[in-house]
């Protein structure tokens, strides 16, 4: 009786798992379909839509470019004067990206010692991170504004002249890269904190007992040992550089700047594809986020052929 009963509870068990085989499959393949509809499809069609041309928001309007012409949307925005200037614009902001690395790293060593509160003192340094990006553009226009601004009362206070920041190409990108800089600060931070957190105590020791001062201690410990992170947040950090685009729009309500100072790769993508849509059309805008697209990738592989250099990973 024994040995009729267990091969059907065998049997059932059988079953039962491949039930939930089937439930796991079906689970996981949900996000394979959004990425299948929402990722791979529009990869496709921008690609070929790079090959078209396609003014105006009609379906109607796309025209397949063959024979010469197949590549006339890449050839003009290369040969675009203005496209260059974004492309000068985007490396250009990008300088906020060493500069809060910087600062985050001098925050993190002077926070990873006992300081009171030092939870506290990185969570607001956090805030800027997680809150709105057009939050947080408004906030600073309101703080540049060049009659009511909290910086140019402060510039008064002290005997100076009042500076249009924000409408003088030469102060318009500075502004910004100190704005990207304190925006990306606490990220930075953070993840500074953490990789401090992680290096053991007794290599200091060790090396205080060898007679190293601190500068040598940090470029012969710290450094070595957080290159991981740092090398980590470089990545990401040039990556969303050449992607900069919502707070250049939004601080000049969709207007590029003085003599298209705040013109970034991206702001000329968006130009092309919803503002001059009739005049260069989707085709156009297109083209050049393969463009855009392709820039990342050669700088990503480059910063990882690079990195072997000076990134030292524990084995």
């Amino acid at each position: 009786m024994d040995q009729t009963v267990i091969p059907e509870k065998a049997a059932k068990k059988k079953r039962k798992i491949g039930k939930e085989e089937v439930c796991g499959t079906l689970m996981a393949g949900i996000p394979l379909i959004g990425a299948f509809f929402f990722t791979l499809i529009p990869l496709v069609f921008s690609f070929v839509l790079g090959f078209c041309s396609m003014k105006g928001f009609s379906i109607d309007r796309l025209e397949f470019l063959g024979g010469a012409d197949l590549f006339s949307n890449y050839s003009y925005i290369l040969s675009d004067g203005l496209f260059w200037k974004s492309v000068g614009n985007t490396f250009y902001a990008a300088l906020s990206l060493p500069l809060s690395m910087t600062l985050a790293l001098i925050l993190a060593v002077l926070l990873n010692a006992n300081v009171k509160g030092k939870t506290i003192i990185r969570t607001i340094f956090f805030l800027p991170y997680v809150c709105s990006v057009v939050a947080l553009t408004s906030m600073w226009r309101l703080v540049l504004d060049t009659n009511y601004g909290i910086l140019n009362d402060f510039i008064s206070m002290l005997g100076f002249e009042k500076v249009n920041w924000l409408s003088n190409e030469k102060t318009y990108m500075p502004v910004m890269i100190l704005m990207g800089a304190w925006t990306s600060l606490g990220f930075n931070v953070i993840l500074f904190s953490a990789a401090l957190t992680g290096i053991p105590k007794s290599y200091y020791e060790a090396a205080r007992m060898d007679g190293a001062g601190r500068f040598k201690q940090f470029f012969k410990i710290t450094f070595p040992l957080i290159s991981p992170t740092t090398f980590y947040l470089l990545v990401i950090g040039l990556i969303n550089s050449i992607q900069d685009f919502t707070r250049f729009q939004a601080i000049g309500f969709g207007e590029t700047g003085p003599n298209n100072a705040g013109l970034t790769m991206v702001f000329y993508l968006y130009q092309q594809g919803f503002v001059n849509n009739y005049t260069y059309g989707m085709g156009f805008a297109a083209a050049t986020s393969w463009i855009v697209a392709i820039l990342i990738l050669g700088l990503t592989v480059f910063n990882f052929k690079v990195s072997k250099r000076w990134v030292h990973y524990d084995d």
